[in-house]
C-alpha cells in the first residue's frame, strides 16, 4: 500500500539566521560559562544588547553597526548625517550621546566605541 508522506515545507529564511545566532550564543556560553553567580557569556551579551535597545534604539543600531559592518567608520560624517536627514555635527552629537548611554550599560564596549569615534573625529577634524 502507498501511504502519502507529508513533505515538510521549507522553513522561513529567518529560521536559519535565528539558528545561527543561537549556535553562536551557545559557543559564548561554552567559552565563558557561568560561575560564581555571574551569568554565562551568551546571556550577558543578549542582556546587554537588550538593555541598550530598551534605552535607545538609535544607540542599539550604532552598537550593532560598530560590531558588524562598521559603516559608521567607512562613511564620512557628512554621509552618515545625510542618510538620516541630519548634519554632520548632529550625527556626531547623537553618536556621542549614544556612546555615553552604551557606557552606562556596557562600559568596556562604550569606552572602545568612544575612543574609536574620538580617533575618527581627530582624523577628520581639519574642517570641523
Amino acid at each position: 500500500m502507498d501511504y502519502p508522506q507529508n513533505v515538510a515545507a521549507s522553513p522561513p529564511s529567518h529560521f536559519a539566521l535565528a539558528c545561527e545566532i543561537a549556535s553562536r550564543i551557545q559557543e559564548l556560553d561554552e567559552l565563558f560559562p557561568s560561575k560564581g553567580g555571574v551569568a554565562s557569556g551568551g546571556i550577558r551579551l543578549v542582556s546587554r544588547l537588550g538593555a541598550v535597545e530598551r534605552r535607545s534604539r538609535r544607540a542599539y543600531r550604532l552598537l550593532i553597526d560598530m560590531l558588524t559592518d562598521q559603516s559608521s567608520f567607512s562613511k564620512s560624517f557628512e554621509a552618515l548625517g545625510a542618510s538620516k536627514g541630519h548634519s554632520r555635527q548632529s550625527w556626531l552629537q547623537n553618536a556621542q550621546a549614544d556612546i555615553a548611554l552604551i557606557k552606562e550599560v556596557w562600559p568596556e564596549v562604550g569606552d572602545v566605541m568612544g575612543e574609536l569615534l574620538k580617533r575618527r573625529f581627530n582624523e577628520d577634524a581639519g574642517d570641523f
